[in-house]
């Protein structure tokens, strides 16, 4: 069996047999096995793969091969994205970056997919949008992670093709105008971005259970984009900016200078992503990892899977309705086609049948200015 196959040894099995017999009937989760039974106070525990190692440490060994490493980091694989997905693969049972989640899909082969392709040479400097971006580096999962874990929820790396992104703003709004004045670097250490984490209820067993100091697994509602868990709003409006200032290291010509003017042709974009309003962080509109059509939404906020319970379509309607048909693609977006656009411009949607027009020209029924059919309520998806 390999050494990255993921495994529970005896020993451990035995230790945390009630915490598992929770999951008898569900799927298997497999946490990894080159670890102890006793952490730094005495207590059952297992070590984190990445990141809080203890005293004992042997997690080092979950991807390191100290004489047999296949390249110069002593990868137990031949290459970054064959070792992060002998885990993230569904192997461990969680993290399961093929899996659709807040961040997407990867690896999808299914229709109207496009995603981050960490398994290729694709240079950084080839992202859409690298205006300044001149990293001669080859794109890959640690492009953006950090293996050996961050401050950040999800090992976010603190500094992306070489620029540390993380800052502290002061943003002032009145009306539709917004005022924001960058202050000062965030020290390291401290969480750039903030996800808006909960534990996962498909793993309750687990997070209930005693002596493991602290294990959670959990799952992502995406980044905060209100108050809440003790947070304050001046935090809330720095997660949201520096989650476009990680996004534009690469992209850095879709993020407009606040301080030097519009970007180097002189052209300004009329989606900004230096706004803290809602919609206005990059995962607004477009998933982290990819997405496909299983993913990709209308501006109700119905997948295919929605539109064949709630309205009883076959699948085959479902995904002629959901195929994305834009000539670029479906660029990693959350909704289908220009949906993205429509699901937040409402205003819009009165365009066509306006009061006093040739449609309807005496009637005041609001609901005669919509598509028929029409619904709108994706946008709290938006986030």
């Amino acid at each position: 069996m390999s050494k990255l196959k993921i495994s529970v040894s005896a020993l451990f099995m035995l230790i945390l047999l009630s915490m598992f017999g929770a999951l008898a009937s569900a799927e298997e989760v497999k946490l990894p096995s080159n670890v102890g039974t006793v952490d730094n106070f005495g207590d059952n525990n297992t070590h984190r793969t990445h990141g809080n190692f203890q005293n004992n440490t042997n997690s080092c060994a979950n991807c390191h091969s100290t004489h047999n490493g296949e390249d110069e980091y002593l990868l137990m694989k031949s290459g970054e994205y064959e070792l992060c997905m002998s885990c993230h693969d569904g192997t461990m049972g969680f993290y399961n970056v093929k899996a659709a989640s807040e961040a997407g899909v990867m690896g999808s082969h299914e229709e109207s997919a496009s995603m981050h392709n960490v398994d290729s040479d694709l240079a950084v400097s080839a992202a859409p949008g690298a205006l300044n971006n001149k990293s001669t580096a080859v794109f890959e999962c640690s492009s953006c992670h950090n293996p050996h874990g961050s401050a950040n929820d999800r090992l976010l790396n603190e500094t992306v093709a070489g620029k540390q992104y993380g800052n502290n703003y002061n943003v002032t709004i009145v009306g539709y105008a917004e005022t924001i004045t960058k202050l000062n670097q965030v020290p390291t250490g401290t969480k750039a971005i903030k996800l808006n984490l909960v534990e996962d209820p498909a793993y309750a067993a687990i997070n209930s259970a005693t002596g493991l100091s602290g294990l959670k697994i959990y799952k992502s509602n995406g980044i905060y984009n209100k108050p809440a868990d003790g947070l304050t709003q001046a935090q809330v409006y720095d997660y949201k900016l520096n989650y476009s200032e990680f996004c534009a290291s690469c992209h850095d010509d879709y993020l407009k200078n606040r301080e030097n003017g519009p970007r180097a042709d002189g052209v300004h974009y009329t989606h900004t992503t230096n706004s803290t309003k809602q919609g206005r962080s990059c995962v607004a509109c477009h998933y982290a990892h990819g997405t496909d059509i299983t993913t990709l939404r209308d501006t109700a906020g119905n997948t295919i899977a929605d539109l064949q319970t709630k309205k009883g379509w076959t699948e085959v309607q479902a995904k002629a309705y959901m195929k994305d048909v834009s000539k670029k693609g479906s660029s990693l977006k959350r909704f289908t086609n220009m949906a993205v656009c429509w699901a937040c411009h409402q205003s819009t949607h009165q365009i066509a049948n306006t009061p006093g027009t040739t449609n309807y020209p005496n009637t005041t029924d609001a609901s005669k200015y919509f598509v028929p059919g029409g619904d709108y309520s994706g946008k709290n998806l938006i986030k």
